[in-house]
């Protein structure tokens, strides 16, 4: 240890100042965390922080963080820390541009948000009725659903930046490093005000029954577990997972609200066909219920692509952009742009069945009226009437 840092924390000591007690004893803590002695590093982090006083009042559940002290936010400046081996960035620091209102989401879904929103900005409300806000949100789904836009938005709608969790920097192949990495990252942000955003959570929080994984990473569950519960309130952690089955059992207790996001159903897709068409500039009078039915069981992602393309089209046509042009790019990128398939003739018989005629068919892939009718077989109702209508 060097002796100036031991000297400042004895005067330190003697001055009978707390706050430059804590500051004295950080920069120590510090020093030794950079010369690699993480453990001792913890140890007098955890040694002070569990400190008691005669005549104080026994800890408990909640720890109300006084009203003249709020850890101000992490700024662009703010150095994250690395992976020992790869010297790779534990997590990458960014100011998210996405609010609430770019995110489509069912009307329970954004109330529940909204309100997470209200509680961390009444945080001295309600701790003059002791308690604590919600800091802990879990985000399920199938991937492109928006869990990552989600959680931006809900940084920019707090205020806050976000430490987005770099996960080929924080998976180590090496023993105990993957823990010690968590360690540093929970450590890094707990004195500032920040939204931790953890993506893939899966990745290391998987159900320590599994038979098929290694002790490592039952390990790496006890210290995510164990950061969990020392993690303060005014860092407000998110985690995102695709397969939410896999979590460790000990984790969803760690949550105050997990979320399902879904596929956009139809109302959805129509309010994300409305939204891109007026954030691209699309002028052209496309037919936005038929799109919306075409898409279904596409992710937000997905159909946000389908929307740049018809777009391109858009401009490189003259500003000329058709029902059959958006078909014809839906069925590119379903098919992957063959046509020797038995599942390029499956997607014109769904797009069919959803109301697409067969003269817009056959105007999008080229391919006669009759042979079309021939491979996809009988017309339905619904769509009969829109033939007949047409013609």
């Amino acid at each position: 240890m060097k002796a100036s840092l031991i000297i400042n924390l004895i005067a330190a000591h003697n001055s009978g100042d707390e706050n430059e007690f804590a500051h004295a004893l950080e920069a120590l803590a510090s020093d030794e965390e950079k010369k690699g002695n993480v453990p001792l590093a913890n140890q007098i982090r955890n040694t002070y922080k569990n400190r008691s006083k005669v005549g104080t009042v026994k800890k408990t559940d909640f720890t109300p963080i006084s009203s003249t002290f709020m850890p101000q936010a992490a700024t662009m400046s703010t150095i994250a820390p690395r992976d020992k081996d790869s010297m790779l960035e534990l997590y990458e620091l960014i100011n998210p541009e996405v609010g609430l209102e770019d995110v489509v989401l069912p009307k329970a879904q954004k109330e529940a948000l909204q309100r997470i929103i209200e509680e961390q900005k009444n945080i001295k409300m309600l701790h003059k009725h002791n308690i604590m806000p919600s800091n802990r949100l879990l985000l399920c789904g199938p991937p492109g659903c928006g869990k990552t836009l989600t959680a931006k938005a809900l940084a920019k709608e707090m205020g806050l930046p976000m430490a987005y969790v770099r996960l080929d920097g924080l998976v180590s192949s090496y023993l105990g490093q993957t823990s010690t990495n968590l360690r540093k990252i929970f450590d890094s942000v707990k004195n500032q005000r920040i939204v931790l955003f953890l993506d893939e959570f899966d990745t290391i929080a998987k159900k320590r029954d599994d038979s098929n994984e290694l002790g490592e990473l039952k390990r790496v569950v006890t210290t995510l577990l164990q950061n969990f519960d020392n993690m303060p309130e005014h860092v407000f952690l998110i985690a995102a997972t695709n397969h939410h089955h896999l979590l460790d059992p000990a984790i969803w207790r760690r949550f105050n609200l997990s979320i399902i996001l879904e596929l956009p159903n139809e109302e959805q897709r129509t309010e994300l066909i409305k939204k891109w068409i007026i954030e691209f500039k699309i002028g052209a009078k496309i037919d936005v219920q038929l799109i919306s039915k075409i898409t279904e069981g596409l992710n937000g992602a997905q159909i946000r692509e389908l929307m740049v393309a018809a777009t391109k089209h858009y401009i490189t046509n003259n500003n000329n952009l058709e029902n059959e042009d958006v078909v014809k790019i839906l069925i590119q990128q379903l098919t992957m742009f063959t046509e020797n398939k038995d599942s390029y003739w499956a997607v014109l018989k769904d797009m069919h069945q959803r109301g697409v005629s067969l003269r817009s068919l056959e105007k999008a892939t080229g391919i006669k009226h009759s042979t079309i009718q021939y491979r996809v077989g009988n017309k339905s109702k619904n769509t009969k009437e829109s033939e007949n209508n047409a013609e």
